[in-house]
C-alpha cells in the first residue's frame, strides 16, 4: 500500500479515536447513581446471588439486537445521505460497512461484551420486560463499588490488563478495556458524533482512485478503512438508546477484547442459537455491593419475598435490604 493511504489511514484512526473520548467524556465524568439495579427472574435471582456472576453478552447477540442496529443504521444513512449520486468507489464502501454491521462482519479484532442495570428499581416496562412480567426481582447494588470491582478486576483476574483508556484502540489485539457509563437517549448527538467521523474520512474512499493499484491493494484499504470507522461507529452507537426507552435509565458495563480465542469465552442457549458471553465475578471484588432487591408486582408477595429472603439467607454474608413493589400491576 502506498505511504500516504498508509499515512491517511492511521491519521483517520487517531482522528477520530480522538473525536469519540472528546464527545464521551463529560458524560464518563458524572458520578454514578447510588444503586443501580439489575432486573431478572427467580432463577436469574438464584443464580447471581448463588454463583456470584453476572454474565456479560456478546452485543450482537442481544435480546433486542434492534438497539444496536438503530445507532449503526443511524450512521449507515448518514453515510448514504452524503454519498448521494457519488462514485463507484463510495458504494464499494457503504456495502463493506453494511456488512460489518448485520453480525459483528470481519471485524476479527473486537469482541464487545456489555451487561445492562438501571438506575431505576421500580419501573413497570422493565418489570414487564426483563422481569418475568413482573413476576421476577430487581437487584440493587452500590454502583461505586460495583463499577469500581469491574473496571480494576483485571488485578484480581491476570488473564490481560485492563486499560480503559485505550478503548477505541483497534491496533492492540491482545488487550482487553472495562468501561461503565449511562446511556443517553438522544439520536441528535449520536447523529452528531457520527457525522464528524464520516466527514472527516469521506474523501479517503477516493484516494486509491487513478492510481491504477492491484484490485487486492484498493479492497485491503477500503476494507480497514470501513473497519476503523465501524469500530468507531459501534462504540458511539454503544452509549446510545433510542429515546422510546429513556424510563429504563440504563447504566450499562461493557467489556472490550481484541481478538479472543475459543476458549475465553462461554456459550448459552438459546432457540436456534448460542449465545457468547464473559462472566464477571462481583461477589469474588465486591460481595457488599448487593444492598437491596425488589419483590416484583406481580410475584406472590408472600412467596416472592420469602424466596428472595431465602436466596439472601443461604447464598449472601451480609445482610439486603428487601422490599416489595408498589406498582399496581398484575400480569395476566
Amino acid at each position: 500500500m502506498p505511504q500516504d493511504m498508509r499515512d491517511a489511514l492511521d491519521k483517520f484512526s487517531k482522528e477520530s479515536q480522538e473525536a469519540i473520548e472528546a464527545f464521551l467524556a463529560p458524560m464518563e465524568a458524572l458520578e454514578p447513581p447510588p444503586l443501580i439495579y439489575h432486573y431478572t427472574d427467580d432463577t436469574g435471582l438464584r443464580g447471581i446471588l448463588e454463583t456470584g456472576k453476572f454474565w456479560l453478552s456478546d452485543i450482537f447477540n442481544l435480546n433486542d439486537p434492534s438497539e444496536l442496529k438503530h445507532g449503526y443504521s443511524l450512521a449507515i444513512t448518514l453515510l448514504k445521505r452524503k454519498a448521494a449520486n457519488n462514485s463507484v468507489a463510495v458504494a464499494e464502501f457503504i456495502k463493506i460497512l453494511e456488512s460489518f454491521g448485520k453480525s459483528g462482519g470481519n471485524i476479527e479484532l473486537a469482541n464487545y461484551f456489555i451487561c445492562s442495570f438501571s438506575s431505576c428499581g421500580n419501573d413497570l416496562g422493565q418489570w414487564r420486560a426483563y422481569a418475568d412480567n413482573g413476576r421476577g426481582y430487581a437487584l440493587g447494588f452500590a454502583a461505586k463499588s460495583l463499577e469500581e470491582a469491574f473496571i480494576n478486576q483485571g488485578s484480581v483476574d491476570s488473564e490481560l490488563p485492563s486499560q480503559a483508556a485505550e478503548l477505541t484502540r483497534t491496533n492492540s489485539p491482545d488487550t482487553r478495556f472495562l468501561k461503565t457509563f449511562p446511556l443517553i437517549y438522544k439520536d441528535a448527538q449520536l447523529a452528531e458524533i457520527h457525522t464528524k467521523n464520516i466527514d472527516s474520512m469521506f474523501d479517503l474512499i477516493s484516494l486509491p482512485i487513478g492510481r491504477h493499484l492491484p484490485r487486492p491493494v484498493n479492497l485491503s484499504y477500503l476494507a480497514e478503512l470501513a473497519t476503523t470507522l465501524a469500530v468507531r461507529i459501534l462504540i458511539a452507537a454503544l452509549h446510545f438508546k433510542h429515546g422510546a426507552y429513556s424510563n429504563e435509565q440504563e447504566y450499562r458495563f461493557l467489556e472490550v477484547h481484541g481478538k479472543m480465542e475459543t476458549h475465553e469465552t462461554k456459550v448459552r442457549s438459546r432457540p436456534y442459537s448460542l449465545i457468547r458471553y464473559r462472566e464477571f465475578n462481583w461477589k469474588r471484588v465486591a460481595a457488599q455491593a448487593l444492598n437491596k432487591i425488589v419483590v416484583g408486582p406481580s410475584a406472590d408477595p408472600q412467596r416472592g419475598l420469602q424466596f428472595a429472603q431465602n436466596c439472601v439467607r443461604i447464598f449472601c454474608s451480609s445482610p439486603v435490604d428487601i422490599v416489595v413493589s408498589d406498582i399496581p400491576y398484575r400480569a395476566l
